[in-house]
């Protein structure tokens, strides 16, 4: 139901495809530990968000958690706006 759904708009940042420091350290964890490659506007900062609620406490140590990532063709996305952050 959508009493079971919190949608945290915090970790959007300054807006849509806008890079933050928090995506560009999700995109480098998850490749370099996991080998997936998230994309800089909706499953890497989706991702920053994951890692921001379980370093905040927001997500519990023993929590069930269920990332979904549908993938997406990387090649698609210009990267160039997270040049200044790498």
């Amino acid at each position: 139901s959508r009493e079971n759904v919190i949608c945290y708009e915090e970790y959007v940042g300054e807006g849509y495809s806008k890079p933050t420091a928090e995506l560009k350290d999700a995109i480098e964890l998850t490749a370099g530990t996991e080998g997936i490659l998230l994309d800089p506007v909706y499953s890497g900062k989706a991702m920053a968000g994951l890692i921001g609620l379980i370093r905040n406490g927001g997500i519990k140590r023993g929590s069930k958690v269920v990332f979904l990532h549908t993938g997406g063709f990387t090649p698609y996305y210009d990267y160039s706006s997270m040049a200044e952050m790498l």
